[in-house]
């Protein structure tokens, strides 16, 4: 029998963990010190203390508790480099959230990662619009039928749903994410995502017709514009707790940290949360509603988790001055968006005994050494390109002819390398956990002539919007043993004056048209995601070399007594001055 009463509850949220179980250092600044601090923020075992308390307090101020992930649990750290998915199932099972959203990164790999994680985990991972309902049976690791998955229900046309029972009510639960999941991530093309929002009507329409609640909770993997955009066209949601976007939501000015604007967004009577990412702040949220699922009544704040140590420096080399110490620590102490508190014990003790050994090891691992520092920028500025990612390039090629493979050139999307590198020792975990901590496999491709002009040509319109609405900068092409020259004002499909290949005796060659070469890439760049188009067009599908970007590095470094600019990487991109960007 359906009980349309009001119902207060307390709802825990995160998002975007990423693999952050550790605290993550952060740059604070503290009235009265001339230069800004650092603190050990978030974590695991600090979210498991803070939400065990924040739950034993909601049993005397409302009607039920819920503890919430937003998706995005997989890659961001060494954790995920060296073990995958295992690690935050284990991680995560400590945390016992009540449902988790699937988020886009949990498909980097494609459904058998999601798959392993699903047999491995304790709580339900809601998927509303993943329809998996056609997925091949023959697959040896496939996620239609797993117990722990909600996801598209096709007989209906809706999500999946999740009923929470709180005394005589029900609160109901349903996730959606991207519906063009494919554009950025790698779901088997027997899974497709569909329309998000339809699928959120539908869905509310249903719950509020079958299931007997008007209190419903939208698990959204949509960004936060999508969810403020869902809060005003979708008429029946009461809270969308979001991720994908990294929003802390709420003024953190008072420790130099920006100000996002309030925390909860309240739009046409749906309330709308998300908080940051990394696993460096919790939501704490209190919310009412009225019997017609309306929020009448909200409170609540993103919270840093922060502990006893604070450091001048991210290494954690140079301690504070301990008149400046004082100083900090009461500041912190005061600011009512800061928590302190120590961390879960146990989860402390999973981490540290099973995970961390690895992780320290490769930290003490030097690959090789630079003499300078080298840059990383995604589109070429003034200065020139990135210098760090035609490098990353020869490390697929090294890998790949390793491993006996007769390999043309490789091309890689500058979004896959994340940052600049410092001079001095480059360790292994500054490569798999920083450089190219993206945990995915190098492909094998033979794409012709024609195929890769029209590829780089579309990634470099998709980088810099050249007359189309691209998906952002990180689709700008690196190379090596391939160069190129695009030119900006050149009518579309005749923007590439120049694509020539290295040959085996280093000699330049134009790329013809009709002919096949054989490519190394990531298994991003070779689905033809964000412009690469035409690599979806193959006459074979690609097939991995077994070995993920950081291990190629990693092999080709440990070669090199120092990486350095070679000549042949530098001419492996041609500058147009014409569309080098401001």
């Amino acid at each position: 029998m359906p009980n349309f009463t009001p119902i207060t509850l307390a709802i825990a949220h995160i998002n975007d963990t990423h693999s952050h179980f550790e605290p993550t250092p952060m740059s604070l600044a503290i009235p009265g010190l001339d230069e800004r601090i650092y603190a050990n923020v978030g974590g695991f075992a600090r979210i498991s203390s803070v939400v065990k308390a924040f739950k034993e307090e909601a049993k005397s101020t409302t009607d039920g508790f819920l503890f919430l992930h937003a998706g995005d649990c997989f890659q961001g750290t060494l954790y995920y480099s060296l073990f995958k998915g295992e690690a935050n199932a284990t991680m995560l099972n400590l945390l016992r959230p009540d449902a988790m959203a699937l988020g886009n990164h949990e498909l980097d790999l494609g459904n058998a990662s999601v798959s392993r994680f699903l047999d491995q985990i304790n709580f339900p991972l809601l998927a509303g619009n993943w329809d998996v309902s056609n997925e091949c049976d023959q697959k040896l690791c496939p996620v239609k039928g797993k117990r722990q998955l909600l996801p598209f229900d096709p007989l209906h046309k809706i999500a999946s749903v999740m009923l929470k029972q709180f005394g005589d009510q029900h609160v109901a639960l349903f996730s959606v994410a991207l519906d063009k999941m494919a554009d950025i991530a790698m779901p088997d093309a027997d899974t497709p995502f569909v329309n998000a929002k339809q699928t959120i009507l539908d869905t509310v329409a249903h719950i509020k017709e079958h299931l007997g609640t008007n209190h419903i909770i939208l698990l959204s993997h949509l960004g936060y514009e999508q969810d403020l955009k869902m809060a005003e066209e979708v008429d029946g949601l009461s809270v969308i707790v979001g991720g994908h976007s990294h929003v802390l939501q709420g003024d953190f000015s008072n420790l130099g940290l920006g100000d996002m604007g309030p925390y909860g967004r309240l739009i046409q009577n749906t309330l709308v949360v998300q908080a940051g990412c990394h696993a460096f702040a919790l939501g704490k949220l209190h919310v009412t509603l009225d019997a017609q699922g309306k929020v009448s009544e909200y409170s609540g704040s993103n919270y840093l988790m922060l502990g006893r140590s604070l450091s001048m420096d991210a290494s954690w080399d140079q301690s504070l001055p301990a008149e400046a110490f004082t100083q900090a620590k009461e500041y912190l102490a005061q600011q009512a968006n800061v928590l302190h508190c120590r961390g879960d014990e146990t989860i402390k003790s999973v981490l540290n005994e099973r995970y961390k050994p690895a992780v320290e090891k490769l930290k003490s691992d030097v690959v090789t050494k630079l003499p300078a520092r080298l840059r990383h920028i995604r589109v070429p500025d003034e200065k020139g390109g990135s210098e760090i990612a035609p490098l990353v390039c020869e490390g697929f090629l090294h890998a790949a002819r390793n491993r006996g493979h007769q390999v043309d050139f490789a091309i890689h999307n500058a979004g896959g390398v994340r940052v600049s590198l410092e001079q001095g020792k480059l360790t292994a975990a500054e490569v798999a956990g920083r450089l190219l901590p993206f945990a995915i496999d190098l492909m094998l491709y033979k794409p012709t002539g024609l195929q890769v002009m029209q590829a780089l040509e579309g990634a470099i319109d998709n980088a810099t919007n050249n007359n189309v609405e691209g998906t952002g900068d990180g689709s700008f092409p690196y190379t090596a043993g391939l160069k190129y020259r695009y030119e900006c004002e050149k009518p579309k499909g005749s923007r590439m004056t120049l694509l020539q290949y290295r040959d085996e005796k280093g000699t330049w060659l134009p790329i013809e048209p009709g002919s096949i070469y054989t490519v190394v890439s990531s298994a991003y760049t070779s689905q033809g995601k964000e412009g690469y188009d035409s690599l979806k067009h193959l006459a074979e599908p690609p097939y991995s070399i077994d070995v993920t970007l950081s291990e190629s590095f990693i092999e080709y470094a440990r070669t090199q007594e120092s990486l350095v600019i070679m000549p042949t990487t530098c001419a492996s991109y041609v500058p147009c001055p014409a569309c080098t960007s401001e």
